[in-house]
């Protein structure tokens, strides 16, 4: 969760107003974060959640065991940015391939924590 707070001062661009960031835990126990990068296309962004799962394969670790979530909306006491239909398939095959259960972690800025296995993630919608 650390690694995902320090992780919402670097998106890109550096002047995005909200900011989605996600860190990931392997099961060799290292930690890959990321905040999205923004393209002006939209279609081109690349949400936090798969950028952090990119850092992990591109230092040559697939094997995720758990994911923290978080952003800087202005969410109310209880709520949560939950991941897109896009980022849950990404987990989705992660955990098929590795055969590693995993655990996604959503917190906000009110200090609220969910954790949610991810066979149990497919009911909470994005967006609401």
């Amino acid at each position: 969760m650390e690694e995902a707070k320090k992780a919402l001062h670097n998106p890109y661009p550096k002047d995005a107003k909200t900011i989605y960031s996600a860190a990931v835990l392997t099961k060799a126990g290292n930690i890959y974060s990321s905040a999205q990068y923004f393209s002006d296309t939209y279609s081109l962004t690349l949400h936090a959640e798969q950028s952090a799962l990119a850092h992990a394969a591109s230092h040559g670790e697939g094997e995720i065991s758990a994911v923290a979530i978080t952003s800087n909306e202005g969410l109310k006491k209880g709520e949560f940015c939950y991941s897109c239909h896009m980022c849950k398939q990404l987990f989705y095959e992660s955990q098929r391939r590795s055969g590693i259960p995993m655990v996604l972690i959503f917190f906000n800025q009110h200090g609220d924590i969910q954790e949610l296995k991810l066979d149990d993630m497919i009911t909470y919608p994005w967006p609401k």
